[in-house]
């Protein structure tokens, strides 16, 4: 479980002998059994919601199984992440890497080696313009909350999203860090595991694919991801404050936050352990079954007195707390034109509607 404490000073702290290298080769040593009901219990989120739809087939239905549809699509993509690192089989990558590729990177519509690929720049140039992972920087306050979640839930930002990765890999096919895989590489895994589950919804309803897959897969999958990655990455505005930082927002080094999780995170937005971003990003050579362990060294070493890392109750009170920061300054959801050269008198209230809002 994740514990909080409050710093009154936030200074840099050490990070350096935190976990010994015996403990770092103990926690890469998960139980087997574990990850198989962990793993399974995310494709038995999938299956609930499709069986819901089946039982009792309607609107609300239909759009409860569109929501647990995409949440266990979303955790298709948080298990295939580990895979990513080596952390599900560390002695056998072979066998790692394709129970990662097919049996969850292509169900949940990523490409794995190109996932991987990019992934390890984005563990390198977090919070950087060199990230390769962008979509935390999306300003979520005032109205931009409410047009993300319009782009997402009307399948926008997917292929948004594709458009910007492919554009992405070509701007940077001269770079020293390039050299990620190619689309002769990532499309045929993905073609095949979408293939078979087409199959396989195709004995429930030639559209259920489309309908029961696809749908939730572009777009409410995306709004998770997307608010989960804001929860990670994205600080506070008030810690933005240094000039010239190189990092995003203007914060003194690179920002990742630890979130703990309610019911609700849990069956949308975070599984396996996700929240503990912070514990991953210092060791993501770590299986998600130890981060709780790490967690409390975090916390006895007062790790979170670091500006650099963040520490929230759960995902969904930091996307609250995000989307309603202080803008004041800078409004840029809402600006109204300035009148100069007219004069001006501070009046209690409104002389033509007799209200005292300032707007």
């Amino acid at each position: 479980m994740i514990q909080f404490v409050e710093e009154e000073i936030l200074v840099p702290v050490q990070l350096r002998e935190i976990l010994t290298t015996e403990e770092i080769k103990a926690y890469r040593r998960p139980a087997a059994w574990r990850q198989a009901f962990d793993f399974f219990l995310v494709w038995a989120q999938i299956f609930a919601g499709l069986a819901l739809f089946i039982w009792s087939p309607g609107i609300l239905t239909y759009i409860a199984a569109v929501l647990l549809i995409g949440g266990g699509q979303h955790g298709l993509g948080l298990v295939a992440h580990e895979f990513i690192h080596y952390n599900v089989i560390p002695g056998n990558p072979r066998l790692n890497d394709f129970l990662g590729t097919y049996f969850f990177a292509g169900p949940g519509g990523l490409p794995y080696s190109l996932f991987r690929h990019r992934h390890f720049l984005h563990h390198r140039h977090y919070s950087t313009e060199q990230d390769t992972k962008v979509i935390y920087r999306r300003d979520i306050r005032g109205i931009h909350l409410w047009i993300e979640l319009l782009k997402k839930l009307v399948g926008f930002d997917y292929f948004s999203h594709v458009f910007l990765v492919l554009r992405r890999m070509k701007s940077e096919s001269g770079l020293p860090a390039a050299g990620g895989p190619g689309l002769l590489e990532i499309l045929p895994p993905m073609v095949i595991t979408h293939v078979v589950i087409f199959a396989a919804f195709w004995l429930i309803h030639p559209l259920a694919y489309f309908f029961l897959y696809l749908v939730p897969l572009l777009t409410v999958n995306l709004l998770f991801t997307n608010f989960r990655a804001i929860t990670e990455h994205q600080p506070p505005r008030s810690l933005g404050s240094t000039a010239n930082s190189g990092y995003f927002l203007g914060t003194a080094g690179p920002f990742v936050r630890t979130a703990g999780a309610n019911l609700f995170d849990r069956i949308f937005l975070c599984k396996i352990n996700f929240g503990y971003h912070v514990e991953h990003h210092l060791w993501p050579q770590i299986n998600y079954q130890f981060l709780p362990a790490v967690h409390q060294r975090l916390l006895e070493h007062k790790v979170f007195s670091d500006p650099r890392f963040g520490l929230e109750t759960s995902f969904t009170r930091s996307i609250w707390n995000l989307a309603h920061q202080d803008s004041q300054g800078d409004r840029t959801w809402y600006k109204r034109p300035v009148s100069h050269e007219i004069p001006k008198e501070k009046v209690a209230l409104c002389p033509l509607c007799d209200s005292p809002g300032k707007r």
